[in-house]
């Protein structure tokens, strides 16, 4: 009996302890979830407190065509410095273009953030966009640092015009008006460098520049490569005459509603009031002053650009009104005409500059080359060249602009 109860004592203690030795793996278990639950909670806390890498900026394609210019201008500027420091003949021209360059770039440049201490303050703006496919070139490290000369300087100021002119056909209006500014003054300055160096700068006469070359990139602007996510103006009633309007008529088929933008035609209807009225100017300084052919020959200039304004108008559908006889001539023209033919020829290229962000895309091209025309025709006549021909100060080119500037 005595055995019996003890063999039963001890079978009564073993389950508590078999039940415990079952609980202990629970436990362990129940532990270790635990601790991986924290570490995914440090973890998780950790992630969301680093900070998030930096996305790259995204540019419209206008954005995109400052800082291409940007780029290059300073690039540029850089060069002829360099090639100032190399050439002492030529350095004050050659400062001049690097300081009129620098002044430009400082104008198309995007607003930039500020940066922290110590560095780079906002983008840094290329010549031109690197396909994400470009294959790297090795480059020969004296063909690096090879000197640039005036004659190299002369040919980028030339394509650099040129592309700035045609870039201003589709930008922003704002940029718009300082990119036409840019290129005119890059075309002046290399008509000047080429004549310093007694070459030719492959550039024609402004006045004979083709709208519908500088809207298709075609002729002179074959070259000036952009980038193609900026449309490119297309001919259209109003940026080229039509074949079929008569002289100093309307096409056939305008049924008397006018076409267009409303901003077009009174751009044109101002370009051709101002055109007559400096026709006019010229025609009486030519009989009060001696160079006559020259002076005549400048009026002939104005009234073809009349006659310009007059057939793009009737390709609206607008029948023009004829030109005045004449206008009335101030005691200060015929006291110096000179400098009233100057003061004209600057009030036409301010004109031309606020038409550039007023018309619309189908006009823009007109718009462009006519200042452009305008801006070499007031430094013929003795305006001083600046970093922006037709501009009183370089405008924010974000800024917008008030389309009643143009009228």
């Amino acid at each position: 009996m005595i055995r019996q109860a003890r063999t039963g004592g001890q079978q009564g203690l073993g389950a508590p302890a078999a039940s415990a030795a079952a609980g202990r793996p629970a436990r362990w278990v129940a532990r270790l979830v635990g601790l991986f639950l924290a570490v995914l909670l440090v973890v998780g806390i950790g992630v969301g407190m680093a900070p998030a890498e930096p996305q790259a900026p995204v540019y419209s394609a206008s954005e995109q065509v400052q800082l291409d210019a940007e780029g290059r201008y300073r690039a540029l500027a850089a060069d002829a410095r360099a090639a100032a420091a190399a050439d002492p003949a030529l350095a004050g021209t050659l400062q001049a273009v690097a300081d009129d360059l620098a002044a430009q770039a400082d104008a198309v440049a995007l607003p930039r953030s500020p940066a922290p201490s110590g560095s780079p303050a906002g983008p840094t703006p290329a010549a031109s966009p690197t396909p994400a496919s470009a294959t790297p070139q090795a480059v020969d490290p004296s063909a690096a640092s090879a000197p640039v000369g005036a004659a190299e300087v002369l040919h980028l100021l030339h394509d650099s015009a040129l592309r700035s002119l045609r870039d201003a056909v589709g930008a922003a209006p704002g940029p718009a008006r300082v990119l036409a500014s840019a290129g005119a003054g890059q075309w002046r300055h290399a008509a000047l460098l080429g004549a310093a160096l007694d070459v030719d700068a492959a550039l024609p006469s402004a006045d004979a520049l083709p709208a519908a070359d500088l809207a298709a990139g075609t002729g002179l602007f074959a070259g000036a490569d952009r980038d193609p996510a900026v449309p490119s103006a297309h001919a259209s009633p109003g940026s080229e005459p039509g074949p079929g309007a008569p002289p100093g008529g309307v096409p056939a088929d305008c049924d008397g509603t006018p076409q267009g933008p409303e901003a077009d035609r009174q751009a044109l209807l101002s370009a051709k009031t101002a055109e007559d009225r400096a026709r006019f100017g010229y025609e009486v300084a030519a009989a009060l002053l001696p160079d006559t052919p020259a002076l005549l020959a400048r009026s002939s200039v104005h009234g073809t650009a009349a006659d310009a304004a007059a057939d793009r108008l009737a390709d609206l559908c607008v029948p023009p009104a004829p030109a005045p006889a004449g206008f009335v001539i101030g005691g200060d023209f015929r006291a110096d005409p000179a400098a009233a033919l100057r003061d004209l020829e600057q009030e036409h290229a301010g004109l031309y500059a606020g038409l550039i962000p007023a018309v619309g895309p189908d006009t823009r091209a007109w718009a462009v080359a006519a200042f452009n025309a305008a801006a070499q025709r007031s430094l013929d006549a003795g305006t001083p060249l600046g970093p922006f021909p037709g501009l009183q100060d370089a405008p924010e080119p974000s800024a917008p602009e008030d389309p009643a500037d143009g009228e």
